[in-house]
């Protein structure tokens, strides 16, 4: 604890709770998506129900919200991640650090944390691209790093493995119009989402979204292209999840993976960084795992790495299986 007092350390954890929980219930009851427009405090008392002059203390107190010529709105920086065109559901990620923290708790409690169907959604919405012209700038910066998945996929076929709400291989779909996919998600309420997105975007005749574990998946034509969402697979079901792939896969074909997360080298990150490890590795995650041993593990299911790269988005490795029979 250095020179800071039990006292101290309490004030800061407590104050963190207290900030993010004013955060989420604002999230919840609309106050984010109201405060996109400046507004008085009579049209928040209204939007409200009661007088919310306090809370609208709280919100710019925090820095949530500003005051401007005595009206209310969000922050600008907070405004742009929540608004419409931002790449990824930044609602959604404050709704994970809620979760997360519940989390932390179950755990410490119980040894383990389950998750529902609707926690599952709310994870899945955190991490995906949402499809707009934001996310197909994203995944314009992956396929232009890898220029021999863009080869595979233009007018080929994608198997996406963990597709979640799908927000890879719907943004891809949007961008690509000769691009065929298949979607894998274990959890019916997630893949109920992607399916919603995939009819939004009119690519339903091009993405099939199915809610199945991906071991049991048989492909009857083999796939050109994998993206596998490596970080949400438990390690019991890695092994004969990579062997599904690989059988999937025509010979040559190309394995995508990204390594989601890293061990920070700064103290105070690597601090925070304990919190979610506890969560994922309750569960059977294999979190903050290095590309060199996702690479080895990959390689030890029968691929043969093509190269891996550091890119603005993060550690990518790409993948190839062997060309051979593929009975072999």
């Amino acid at each position: 604890m250095g020179s800071t007092s039990v006292t101290e350390m309490l004030g800061g954890w407590e104050r963190g709770a207290r900030a993010l929980a004013l955060l989420d219930a604002a999230r919840e009851r609309g106050y984010l998506t109201f405060l996109s427009e400046p507004r008085t405090a009579e049209e928040v008392a209204e939007f409200a129900g009661y007088s919310a002059g306090e809370v609208l203390d709280a919100l710019v107190a925090q820095g949530i919200a500003v005051r401007v010529d005595g009206k209310y709105q969000l922050e600008g920086q907070l405004a742009g991640a929540l608004s419409a065109g931002a790449p990824v559901d930044f609602a959604a990620q404050i709704e994970r650090a809620a979760l997360l923290a519940r989390q932390v708790g179950d755990v410490v409690r119980t040894g383990a944390s389950a998750v529902t169907a609707g926690e599952s959604v709310v994870i899945a919405r955190s991490v995906a691209l949402t499809p707009n012209d934001a996310a197909r700038g994203v995944v314009t910066q992956i396929l232009d790093a890898v220029p021999e998945m863009r080869d595979a996929i233009t007018d080929g076929h994608l198997l996406d493995v963990g597709s979640g709400v799908g927000g890879f291989v719907l943004t891809t779909a949007s961008l690509l119009p000769g691009l065929r996919a298949t979607s894998l998600e274990l959890v019916p309420e997630v893949a109920a989402v992607a399916v919603e997105r995939a009819k939004a975007l009119g690519v339903t005749d091009r993405v099939d979204i199915r809610a199945m574990d991906a071991r049991d998946f048989e492909a009857l034509t083999p796939y050109d292209a994998v993206f596998w969402a490596q970080p949400f697979f438990p390690e019991q079901t890695r092994a004969a999840t990579l062997a599904m792939i690989r059988r999937s896969l025509r010979p040559g074909g190309i394995l995508l993976i990204q390594q989601l997360d890293a061990e920070p080298t700064d103290d105070d990150a690597r601090a925070a960084f304990t919190l979610p490890r506890l969560v994922a590795r309750a569960q059977g995650l294999p979190f903050a795992r290095t590309l060199d041993e996702l690479v080895a593990e990959i390689e030890a299911a029968g691929f043969a790495l093509v190269r891996t790269l550091d890119i603005d988005l993060g550690r990518i490795a790409l993948l190839r299986r062997p060309e051979e029979s593929r009975e072999g």
